[in-house]
Parts: structure tokens; sequence; C-alpha cells
């Protein structure tokens, strides 16, 4: 087919715009993706150990 052929040009512009969704998707679930390991590490930081408060329990074995 010729470049010129306007059925070629209406072909070519009914892919592009099919491919838009595929790539918009793709690009999304990347972004989530890094956005819940980013929000799944900052919660790793707030739970660790070094954070919290030291619990000082009662002691029963004393009776």
């Amino acid at each position: 087919m010729k470049p010129n052929n306007p059925s070629y040009l209406v072909s070519f512009l009914g892919l592009s715009i099919a491919t838009s969704p595929f790539i918009i998707s793709i690009l999304t679930l990347y972004f989530l993706t890094e956005f819940m390991t980013e929000l799944g590490k900052a919660s790793e930081e707030i739970f660790r150990s070094e954070r919290l408060p030291i619990l000082n329990f009662p002691n029963f074995d004393d009776r």
C-alpha cells in the first residue's frame, strides 16, 4: 500500500487510537504498583520496633 492511500491513513489512525488505552493502562498499573510499594515501606517504618513505646507489664509471678 502507498502511504498516500486514504485507507492506509485511516487504518494507521485507527491503530494509533486503539493502542492508546493499552499504553495508558500499563502506565497506570506501573504507577499503582510503585505507589503500593512505597505505601508498604512507609507502613513498615511506622511499625518498626524502634518507634513503638516500651510497654511495662505487671509481673504476676510474685504471688
